[in-house]
């Protein structure tokens, strides 16, 4: 009984600090510029224990792409069009963290031969023709997945922005929860890992976003969860594999491959169903 209350009290106190973590959130996983309201400005975020709020910080970050993608299809822009401007701001607003973070496992799962290597390769801020091509497809697939959903219905192009920038985020937790950092040094240590309950609060913001959904898509949301869920266990694996653990790019990477998925179920499915 008495762990039962002091397990409610340490969710009551997660929820509690949501607000200011999604602040920190926001100033680390985008450009926007931010100010923690509460912890001092030379106080180490504790990033790890925020991540919960990731998935609502991706949120208040898709807002203004939902926003142009709105007015310029009121506008009568054609939709690839409409859709690309949304994208290139939703791009715009991280700073393309995660694209780089995608491109960086890439190019170094692509080229290199062992763990040490993959790793340096990671580092390296130079991009090659793995990275670009995993950027051209995950823009390709994000805008084109998007283009066929605004075709059907403008409403569930507009949620769909929207809650799959929560929920890749969500994913992209879990991911990042299941693995131990690759480096013994480097961002994701200085981050921490997100412990058992931070994944939990922002897979449960994950759900709740889909579930809104489902009235705009349908029955395309269980499949693009699916899509996307498969995508981001088989890189995990596959992180696993070659480099023994999680780092910042392989955290991008993954919310990379769940947004491309969900958007690419949700416009497979529904097309097929509408």
């Amino acid at each position: 009984m008495n762990s039962d209350l002091g397990d409610l009290g340490v969710l009551r106190e997660r929820l509690t600090r949501l607000p200011g973590d999604i602040i920190d959130c926001l100033g680390f996983f985008s450009q926007i510029p931010v100010r923690h309201f509460e912890r001092p400005a030379d106080s180490p975020t504790e990033l790890g224990l925020a991540a919960a709020a990731w998935p609502l910080a991706g949120l208040l970050i898709a807002l203004p792409p939902a926003g142009v993608l709105l007015l310029v299809s009121l506008a009568g822009i054609p939709a690839v069009i409409a859709v690309t401007l949304s994208v290139m701001l939703l791009i715009g607003l991280t700073g393309a963290l995660h694209e780089d973070g995608l491109a960086d496992v890439a190019d170094g799962f692509g080229g290199g031969g062992n763990k040490a290597k993959k790793l340096a390769i990671m580092r390296d801020s130079r991009l090659g023709t793995y990275g670009v091509l995993a950027l051209v497809i995950s823009v390709i697939v994000r805008i084109f997945g998007l283009a066929a959903i605004i075709a059907v219905s403008l409403p569930a192009a507009i949620a769909a922005i929207l809650a799959v920038a929560v929920a890749s985020r969500s994913l992209a937790l879990a991911h990042w929860h299941a693995l131990d950092p690759a480096r013994q040094d480097g961002l994701a240590v200085r981050a921490g890992r997100p412990d058992r309950l931070a994944m939990l609060i922002g897979l449960g913001i994950g759900a709740l976003a889909l579930v809104l959904l489902v009235p705009f898509a349908g029955g395309s949301v269980f499949f693009a969860v699916a899509l996307a869920s498969l995508g981001v266990v088989a890189l995990t694996r596959l992180v696993h594999q070659q480099i023994g653990g999680h780092s910042g790019d392989t955290i991008g990477a993954s919310q990379q491959i769940a947004e491309a998925m969900l958007l690419a179920g949700l416009a497979v499915q529904w097309h097929a169903t509408a």
